[in-house]
């Protein structure tokens, strides 16, 4: 997450790479672990989501590529936040493997439907980026319903219109670009 305010993005000195900080100029960004690939997992008692991640090789389950923990992606899927065929077909995911992953290690050990577990991922997700979104406004004197959310990667876009809602944000993607509005 990077803040942009009037056009100039905020610049640190404070900066880290890794557990390693760095003392020179640099544009302020607040890395978190939350993309498509990140790995839900059941751990002491509660839901947890990301930082570690499938990659994109294996990746998500539903990607049939010999991953096997289920992932953000796979919870879309299940959800059908996304269809199960992309790129013009060339590549279909696996709804199937995606719901009997987060049946075995989500729904199952908290007693829930795949669907709450999927919803559950989805909103752990969503609390995580909202999270690193207020550490970059929020923290340093900034009001998000004052800026538009600019989403990218993979799985920002379809992140964009809870976080946009949760925060008050204004959506970039539709009013700049024509993209269709968030969910």
């Amino acid at each position: 997450m990077c803040l942009i305010n009037g056009g100039d993005a905020n610049v640190t000195t404070e900066g880290h790479v890794g557990d390693w900080p760095l003392s020179l100029p640099m544009i302020d960004i607040h890395t978190i672990g939350a993309g498509g690939g990140s790995i839900a997992r059941f751990v002491n008692g509660a839901l947890m989501v990301g930082p570690m991640s499938a990659g994109a090789m294996p990746g998500p389950v539903c990607y049939g590529r010999g991953g096997t923990e289920p992932t953000v992606t796979d919870a879309h899927l299940v959800l059908g936040h996304l269809t199960p065929r992309l790129l013009n077909g060339e590549m279909t995911l696996d709804v199937t493997a995606a719901a009997k992953a987060i049946e075995e290690c989500i729904a199952k050990p908290l007693g829930l439907t795949v669907e709450d577990a999927a919803s559950g991922i989805i909103d752990i997700a969503n609390n995580n980026m909202m999270g690193a979104i207020r550490e970059v406004s929020v923290v340093r004197g900034y009001d998000p319903a004052d800026f538009a959310l600019v989403p990218f990667g993979g799985a920002g876009p379809l992140h964009s219109g809870f976080l946009t809602r949760l925060l008050g944000m204004k959506a970039a993607c539709y009013r700049v670009w024509g993209c269709s509005p968030p969910i």
